[in-house]
């Protein structure tokens, strides 16, 4: 077993340790009990169409590229998203990468730099998010410290893949590597001068995914099209919280979807299972909900959202005729 994968069942067992330490399970079961299923005719077109709205933003990554659509993207998003639940290392995003690549005869690498540059567009989203939702919500020191560490990461990651791509001096620091190599013994040289000129050109393509910041309008776009995707997952969450009649207002929604939005970069085996309830349980802890009840709500959450992602993607990974066991070699491989 990889160091990563011992790494990812430690945070899970010391997490769920953390999680049901104390638990009532008599209010667990009884909060299952009263979800309300209401909201279930405005949560499940809201959330799919947020589905769709990602594709929009994604091509707006890809400089509006008109061998792209946005329905098509937003399909291979899905499916991706599907397989970020169920498998490890964000093996989704992998997927998505390598599919796009292959069916568009584009640079996998490209593609990839595009998905990076989407992460940190949705980190500095939700940040905005928290920020917002702290200012005028709540003042505890740890969460307001917890806000600007993840403002400074993924601010701080835009500003240096910009600083990056903008002053792009890979070409200069591969011929200085290979003039060094150059003075090895010849067949040392050779394979060193082969595996950095290789190393070059697939780093060149990683950071011509982010081309888009160059451009002022599709930069805009994607931006802008973030916060409408954030504002309706926000009410998505509110809707599912709503659903068991605790008395909490909007402000509820925007501190559940910013934690657990922020907790899925924690290592963790399948299904986040760990961090997310967690996450969810730090978030109605700021309102006093009981850690019981939380990790209801959580659950019930999960289970909806998984529900709907399996379903679609599930759907779309036939319509595009790849296997499991395909997407499984793809992530082996990468590793």
């Amino acid at each position: 077993m990889k160091k990563r994968k011992i790494a990812a069942l430690v945070i899970t067992v010391l997490l769920l340790g953390l999680i049901f330490y104390k638990i009532n399970w008599g209010e667990l079961i009884q909060t299952f009990k009263e979800f309300n299923f209401r909201n279930m005719v405005l949560i499940v077109p809201f959330y799919v169409l947020t589905l769709y709205l990602r594709g929009i933003r994604w091509k707006a990554l890809l400089l509006d590229n008109p061998i792209y659509s946005s329905l098509h993207l937003g399909e291979v998003f899905t499916v991706g998203s599907m397989l970020n639940i169920f498998l490890p290392a964000r093996a989704g995003d992998v997927y998505r990468a390598y599919y796009l690549g292959t069916v568009k005869s584009e640079s996998k690498m490209k593609v990839f730099g595009s998905i990076i540059l989407e992460r940190i567009q949705d980190g500095i989203c939700v940040f905005l998010i928290l920020l917002f939702a702290v200012l005028l919500y709540c003042r505890e020191q740890w969460i307001i410290h917890l806000a600007y560490g993840i403002g400074a990461l993924f601010v701080g990651s835009l500003l240096i893949f910009y600083l990056i791509f903008k002053f792009n001096k890979i070409d200069f620091i591969c011929e200085k590597s290979v003039a060094i190599a150059e003075k090895l013994p010849e067949k040392m040289a050779l394979q060193a001068k082969k595996f950095i000129t290789k190393l070059c050109d697939y780093i060149n393509s990683f950071i011509g995914g982010f081309e888009v910041l160059d451009n002022l309008k599709c930069t805009l776009v994607s931006f802008l099209s973030s916060f409408v995707i954030w504002g309706v997952e926000c009410y998505v969450a509110y809707l599912i919280i709503d659903s068991f009649d605790l008395g909490l207002g909007f402000s509820a929604g925007l501190f559940v979807l910013s934690l657990i939005s922020f907790s899925t970069m924690i290592p963790s085996t399948s299904v986040f299972l760990g961090p997310y309830q967690y996450a969810y349980i730090l978030a109605l802890g700021i309102y006093n909900i009981p850690k019981s009840t939380a990790l209801a709500v959580s659950t019930v959450h999960q289970a909806i959202l998984m529900l709907i992602l399996s379903v679609i993607g599930g759907f779309c990974l036939m319509k595009f005729n790849i296997s499991l066991n395909e997407v499984k070699t793809i992530n082996e491989n990468k590793e």
